[in-house]
């Protein structure tokens, strides 16, 4: 009997611990399914108004600051309700939206950010092209520019889409995106949108003053930009460690239990 005992508690400690090893790892495989939060940025919370440069709207958790890029502090943003015909009265702004929409102007460029600092990733949105004027002929103009700062790296990647073309009446028309793969699964701290337009010359350039021909005209709009908190990695960690603990803690109830018995 005295031979069987320690043979007995060393099996048992054997077992406690591959049982704790399994625990563990199950753990930190949740590391990659722990859920990301997502946040619709819709902008049906915010009212109709215009921006200037550095002036912040916010919504679903993300701060969204509009840039003037030509650096003379004008109006660079404009939030419009897709029902009210008066918003653009020459034409030129997307017709098929009945909602509100951000309308990025003058060149201007919309800057997004989380409003705690941490990261997140994109997953979708709708677009359009704005337009001086109604009666566009149906073709791209130009592109949606999107451009990121990587989180830990603080490195940029940038992904950019042709405009979609107008309707009947020469008006911009929304579309739906899916960016790239390579941009939906980077993780930023911020995220820049931009309008370049077609040169003529097989290249997409920005506006630089007022002697470009174009100036003022690389517009945009966005709507439904649908945005995916990610977990912080020392998040992540502690999470591992915190089921770590509670595995380990389980087991020795169990042991305790299981001595208490064969006493």
């Amino acid at each position: 009997m005295t031979l069987s005992t320690p043979t007995v508690y060393l099996s048992g400690a054997r077992a406690r611990l591959k049982q704790l090893a399994l625990g563990t790892g199950a753990a930190l495989s949740l590391l990659g399914a722990v859920p990301a939060m997502a946040g619709v940025v819709n902008f049906e919370s915010v009212d109709p108004t215009f921006y200037v440069d550095g002036e912040t709207l916010s919504e679903a958790g993300y701060a969204l600051q509009v840039v003037d890029t030509h650096g003379t502090g004008a109006l660079a943003g404009l939030l419009v309700n897709g029902l009210d015909p008066t918003t653009c009265s020459l034409g030129g702004c997307p017709t098929d939206n009945q909602s509100h929409y951000y309308a990025g102007l003058a060149d201007g460029a919309l800057r997004i950010t989380r409003n705690g600092g941490e990261a997140f990733s994109l997953a979708s949105f709708d677009y359009a092209f704005v337009a001086p004027i109604g009666g566009q002929i149906n073709t791209p103009y130009g592109q949606l520019v999107l451009t990121g700062t990587v989180r830990d790296l603080g490195t940029t990647i940038s992904y950019a889409i042709n405009f979609p073309g107008t309707d009947s009446a020469g008006n911009p028309v929304f579309s739906s995106a899916l960016p790239s793969a390579a941009f939906a699964s980077s993780v930023f701290t911020s995220l820049t949108i931009r309008a370049c337009l077609f040169d003529g010359n097989g290249g997409c350039t920005y506006p630089q003053d007022i002697s470009d021909p174009a100036y003022n005209q690389a517009q945009f709009a966005l709507d439904n930009i649908n945005l995916a908190e990610v977990p912080e990695p020392g998040s992540l960690a502690l999470l591992a460690l915190g089921m770590g603990a509670l595995t380990l803690r389980r087991r020795k109830s169990a042991v305790s239990s299981n001595r208490a018995y064969q006493a």
